[in-house]
């Protein structure tokens, strides 16, 4: 019931997202990767800062628990958003941990080795569409504590 609850809470728009300033201007809200591994209710009460007037806001954020613990957030923006302008806010917070390997690939990754987590951007293909996760041309931004779905047993 307690995850039930959890879910619900996060969904209805408590959950926490970080803000990073583009340099056209822009403002991007992205998942906050304190939220990993966390299993406290006190991680669902906690907001970051304000965002302004023109944020760019994921339009879905999914959820990855294992019992009460989320090792997994996904956050799915809107086609119109150009990757490039998902990639960049990436950049700008978690810059030094891009992977040299995907610098020309359509994925983008980064491995945050201080933190235990990692991040993927990509476009969502039709693959995608089929499975259902996202439309296809929806830009997607994967964060995902080390270790997956086992990552919540480790103290």
């Amino acid at each position: 019931m307690k995850r039930v609850i959890a879910a619900i809470v996060l969904t209805l728009g408590l959950i926490h997202l970080q803000s990073t300033k583009e340099e056209n201007g822009k403002r991007f809200m992205l998942p906050n990767p304190r939220l990993l591994r966390c299993t406290s209710s006190d991680c669902f009460q906690l907001r970051s800062e304000k965002p302004e007037a023109n944020a760019v806001f994921p339009k879905q954020v999914i959820i990855d628990m294992n019992q009460n613990c989320i090792y997994g957030v996904t956050a799915l923006y809107d086609k119109s958003v150009p990757v490039d302008d998902v990639k960049s806010a990436i950049n700008a917070r978690y810059g030094k941990w891009a992977s040299a390997d995907f610098v020309n690939s359509p994925l983008n990754l980064w491995r945050v080795e201080s933190e235990k987590f990692s991040i993927q951007a990509s476009v969502a293909d039709q693959k995608d569409e089929k499975r259902h996760v996202a439309e296809s041309g929806t830009k997607q931004g994967i964060y995902i504590a080390f270790g997956g779905r086992s990552a919540c047993n480790i103290p």
